[in-house]
């Protein structure tokens, strides 16, 4: 499991490392300076590009100065700028600056008309700041910034782009922009939230060999979800299994026009392996689910064109509820009822979350353990407002621990929340998952799992992992523009069968 540790407890990595390993201080800087560079030489193999490297006079500025002497000594067309009090430069800092090659030209700016001139033909490399800032940059920095950003040159930040906070909202607007963020060892929390999209870019991780005992003896609520951290929850079916005891589920879905996502949801569940299948939804929806999904029974309402009961068969082992079953109020009157009738854990979704969000009182009816897969508009109708995406984060630690969920807040690494407070993002996924239907698929997915028997929170790493997988299944052959909920679908047994 990849941590995500603060960056208090990964300068305690960076001291432990240098006291146990041992080795220097300035060792463990060129160790990570030569895995920046491994990367960006993969990154950038053309050495006609002239690299311009801005260095503040920190360690991160240290890490910049070592980097430009491997690049040089590579044969890329390198030059270095410093910006900052020499006379407080870390020690670091000062024996890189010893060690640049007399070759290698280096100018010190101290007002804005020593700024170099910079165009969309250069790649920039920004060693200004590091994972330590705490507080908006200002001044001639911020002024260099700006003028950096502006440039329309490729920005490469060395571990966290400058201005970024690793682990808290970032005010201000003095941030570099990088195309590329070439971090060392462990991912920052900053790198998964919506807010850091432009100020992170894609970000790499190449390891620099910090303390492997220190890191996994380290305290962390937030985690990087990986394959091998789901890989052992796919269902494994025994010889004579049969369908009755490979999960019974029951999905509540589907209203006048929305009828698709009741489809969508059931195609989905059996790709992931429910035994038996049983959808409760309205008159007008019983021919669409027996002609697109024939193995699925139907439970036909007694209203024409909205959920009005909920039949629970006898037996059944998971229900998942809400998509496309809209906000009448014969549809809430129905969940209420569900609520306060079924005690097993189950997949909330969509339209349900929004009937809880009109009628908080009933929050503390969710039976404990289920799972709640909101996105965030219906987050927000849930729990209310936030500042920024951490307080966001927050809201949804203190909500699962609160009512003993779990939840998933769909998006780019979709943050997985456990009723613990623990918080996965997901690593599978792409931006052609943004289209109608695909969270519909991934309620299918998850009520599938929890009706096979695998714990709620494993249910929903894994379900998260494997709908995000055929999504980038997909994307290869129907590119993201293209992509639909069915085509995703379509590539969850290729996405499940890579996993066994």
């Amino acid at each position: 499991m990849r941590k995500i540790l603060t960056n208090k407890i990964i300068r305690k990595a960076d001291l432990y490392t240098i006291q146990h390993e041992p080795i220097s201080s300035i060792d463990l800087m060129e160790r990570a300076s030569k895995a920046f560079v491994t990367k960006f030489k993969s990154l950038y193999p053309n050495k006609e590009w002239p690299v311009i490297i801005f260095c503040g006079v920190g360690n991160n500025g240290g890490d910049g100065l070592a980097i430009a002497r491997l690049l040089h000594e590579a044969d890329y067309h390198v030059k270095t700028f410093s910006i900052g009090a020499l006379d407080k430069a870390s020690n670091d800092f000062s024996e890189n600056f010893k060690r640049l090659p007399a070759s290698l030209k280096h100018t010190h700016l101290q007002t804005d008309f020593d700024f170099p001139l910079l165009s969309d033909h250069e790649i920039i490399i920004d060693g200004l700041f590091g994972s330590g800032l705490s507080r908006p940059i200002t001044g001639l920095v911020g002024q260099l910034i700006h003028y950096i950003n502006t440039a329309g040159a490729q920005i490469i930040s060395i571990d966290i782009a400058s201005g970024l906070f690793a682990d808290q909202h970032s005010s201000g607007d003095s941030i570099i922009t990088p195309r590329h963020t070439i971090s060392f060892e462990i991912p920052k929390l900053a790198f998964f939230l919506p807010e850091n999209e432009r100020y992170v870019g894609e970000w790499h991780l190449v390891s620099i060999g910090l303390n492997e005992e220190f890191i996994s003896n380290a305290e962390s609520t937030h985690y990087y979800l990986e394959e091998t951290d789901v890989s052992s929850f796919i269902p494994k079916r025994t010889k004579f299994v049969h369908k009755g005891n490979a999960g019974r589920l029951l999905i509540v879905s589907g209203s006048k026009g929305k009828m698709g996502a009741a489809s969508l949801a059931t195609r989905a569940a059996l790709r992931t392996g429910a035994g038996l299948l049983y959808v409760h939804t309205p008159k007008i929806g019983r021919d669409v689910i027996q002609v697109s999904v024939p193995e699925a029974m139907v439970f036909e309402d007694q209203h024409a064109e909205c959920i009005s009961y909920i039949e629970v068969p006898e037996n059944i082992t998971g229900i998942a509820i809400g998509p496309g079953i809209g906000t009448e109020k014969e549809t809430a009157t129905a969940v209420h009822e569900l609520l306060k009738k079924y005690r097993d854990p189950m997949v909330i979704d969509a339209d349900a979350i929004n009937i809880l969000g009109a009628n908080p009182e009933w929050k503390t009816l969710i039976p404990n353990g289920s799972i709640l897969t909101p996105h965030p508009k219906e987050f927000e109708r849930l729990v209310g407002k936030w500042k920024d995406e951490f307080h966001r984060l927050e809201l949804m630690r203190t909500f699962c621990e609160k009512y003993h969920v779990h939840m998933v807040l769909k998006g780019a690494h979709s943050a997985i929340c456990h009723a613990n407070g623990d918080i996965y993002f997901n690593s599978t996924g792409n931006a052609g998952m943004a289209t109608g239907g695909s969270g519909d698929m991934l309620t299918g997915i998850l009520g599938s799992l929890v009706a096979q028997g695998i714990p709620p929170a494993d249910a929903l790493r894994l379900g998260v992992y494997v709908h995000g997988l055929a999504g980038d299944l997909a994307e290869l052959t129907f590119g993201q523009l293209s992509m639909s909920a069915s085509d995703i679908v379509d590539f969850l047994p290729q996405a499940i069968r890579s996993l066994n």
